[in-house]
């Protein structure tokens, strides 16, 4: 008999529903309530038989309610007592029957005691309270001023400070005034149709199957009305996509869903069609994703509807698991070979999405880029291991990848160095939500920004880290219909807009304070961080460097058979 799937719960923001309810009888809850029922039914013959005789049964058993709740109460211990001493899952719940469960009620109660009782503003994770009421506020159009001064401890180590500059070049503005210079082009060194970027800020890569279809298309509409691209995710393109008319990002991951053949192998002629869509303007592949890099994605078999099903071209009832690897190439020359095939049957930009460890992989594709130009990429979103994800291992979410900030700086250096720094647009995805940290990652060498998580929380997420187990009470991620129609898409659509508008001027407002026309001009030594107290470091120093030292070690190593630490041993020995 197949038993339910169990998920890891970080909450208690589970919906109620009556099959759930209906699941907790069993031969415990069934022997508690008879036995609690006939205990008081000779308890009420035996002390209060004169009013049995007066009044009826009905009436009589109503006036034992209040004895019917004790002896279910006294009942109650006794049998949760037995079924803990019988139980074998939990040792210390035999050791300690009955009142381990309110250890137990305490520990599912703890995420959302902390949350909302004990943890300060800047302490939750992986965005802390100031920041989300921030994205809630600005999405909902609040006005965003603070008073009496900032929350923020300057000293703490790790502080981000943007180095304002006194004498400007930049037009004179009034007011809440800002410029709207920003533009980078797509494509123009492959010979396919460029594409112009007219905002910073996009929405990265989220499924359908991950999100639910009012999220998506709540997600579409914002995109249109705020002039950016949504990212379709590996899933395919949906109905929900298509729902405001906003421009696509096509993504094909490694299980080519929407675009594939009954064996998984890309269909070209599918792929033909996914070009000819007149709101698809560029192709993604997906090498690798921050927050489970080195395997595939997984869409859970509860949240895949005959509609999902007949989208991606899989089977019902199985979950959905993605190959780690392209089966069509591995290694950088096989890559350019699979951009060259997608970009020749699009006939538009295509880019790739990785994830940066060993730095000498995408050295390798800047040098590829350098030696046979007009191929590569046209643009690399760099995903680091702080990004976010609907489910994923623990071990890889927590510690695989370099982090968005190093790995930014470690591709944007590779690029310079092979001199090919212009013949590509890099994306920055990763922990992106505010205007502070945009300001950071354009510093860093990115062009442009993805942005998934800071998209949800404008569209109503509460950070209840509920996303891989189908039961979001907000209705983003999540198939379940009654939990969706908490959304509303005309009003998510708007805040996703607003929630665009303001990190563009907000971020423009820090450029203007460097002295800038344009976020893309800051660079990484007008912003500084406070790396010990009372001492700060320009974000130059601290980024990128180490990461491209250790890189030049391991080669030096692996060129003599040897481990860099064996390496440094044999060089102290002499």
């Amino acid at each position: 008999m197949a038993t339910e799937r169990k998920f890891h719960q970080q909450s208690i923001s589970k919906a109620p529903t009556l099959v759930g309810f209906l699941s907790n009888f069993n031969a415990y809850t069934i022997s508690w309530f008879l036995l609690s029922s006939a205990v008081t039914a000779v308890y009420g013959y035996y002390f209060q038989k004169a009013t049995l005789e007066s009044v009826g049964v009905l009436k009589w058993a109503a006036t034992l309610t209040g004895e019917f709740i004790i002896f279910a109460v006294i009942v109650g211990v006794i049998i949760l007592f037995i079924h803990d001493k019988r139980q074998t899952e939990n040792p210390i719940q035999r050791l300690f029957p009955v009142i381990i469960w309110g250890r137990k009620m305490l520990v599912k109660m703890g995420p959302l005691l902390r949350q909302y009782l004990f943890l300060n503003d800047q302490e939750e994770t992986p965005y802390n309270r100031i920041t989300r009421n921030w994205v809630h506020e600005t999405s909902n159009g609040v006005r965003n001023t603070i008073g009496f001064g900032s929350q923020i401890d300057m000293d703490k180590v790790g502080t981000t400070l943007i180095m304002p500059a006194t004498f400007t070049n930049t037009k004179i503005k009034t007011g809440e005034e800002t410029g709207r210079t920003y533009k980078k082009i797509i494509g123009k060194h492959t010979g396919v149709e460029p594409v112009v970027l007219n905002h910073f800020v996009h929405i990265s890569a989220m499924s359908y199957g991950a999100l639910s279809y009012r999220a998506h298309a709540a997600l579409n509409k914002g995109a249109k009305m705020a002039g950016i691209f949504h990212n379709t995710g590996e899933g395919s393109l949906a109905p929900c996509h298509e729902y405001g008319g906003g421009d696509l990002i096509f993504q094909i991951g490694t299980a080519k869903y929407g675009i594939r053949d009954e064996e998984g192998n890309m269909d070209d002629k599918l792929l033909e069609q996914m070009a000819n869509h007149p709101q698809v303007k560029m192709f993604e592949i997906k090498l690798a994703q921050g927050a489970k890099p080195g395997k595939g994605g997984m869409l859970l078999k509860e949240k895949i509807t005959e509609e999902i099903a007949n989208i991606r071209k899989i089977p019902m009832g199985k979950d959905a698991y993605a190959p780690a690897r392209h089966k069509e190439f591995s290694d950088v020359d096989g890559l350019f070979d699979f951009i060259d095939h997608v970009r020749k049957i699009t006939k538009k930009p295509t880019g790739i999405k990785m994830v940066i460890g060993h730095t000498a992989e995408i050295e390798a594709i800047a040098d590829k880029m350098s030696k046979e130009p007009g191929r590569g990429p046209d643009y690399i979103v760099i995903d680091g291991g702080d990004g976010g994800t609907g489910a994923a291992p623990y071990v890889l979410s927590s510690y695989s990848g370099l982090p968005m900030k190093q790995a930014l700086a470690v591709a944007d250096w590779a690029f310079k160095r092979h001199k090919v720094r212009d013949k590509v647009v890099i994306f920055a995805s990763g922990k992106v939500a505010t205007p502070i940290e945009i300001a950071v990652a354009m510093a860093l060498g990115a062009d442009a920004i993805y942005m998934a998580r800071g998209f949800m929380l404008s569209l109503g997420c509460i950070q209840a880290l509920e996303c891989h187990t189908n039961n979001c009470p907000t209705g983003i991620a999540t198939q379940n219909r009654r939990l969706e129609k908490a959304l509303d898409i005309e009003a998510a659509a708007k805040r996703v807009a607003t929630y665009a508008d303001a990190l563009y001027k907000e971020t423009q407002m820090l450029a203007e304070s460097c002295g800038y026309e344009t976020p893309s001009d800051i660079t990484p030594d007008d912003i500084m961080v406070v790396t010990s107290p009372g001492h700060l470091d320009y974000l130059s120093e601290l980024h990128g460097i180490s990461a491209y030292e250790a890189s030049l070690e391991r080669k030096k190593a692996k060129e003599r058979g040897m481990t860099v630490g064996e390496m440094k041993m044999q060089e102290d020995e002499v």
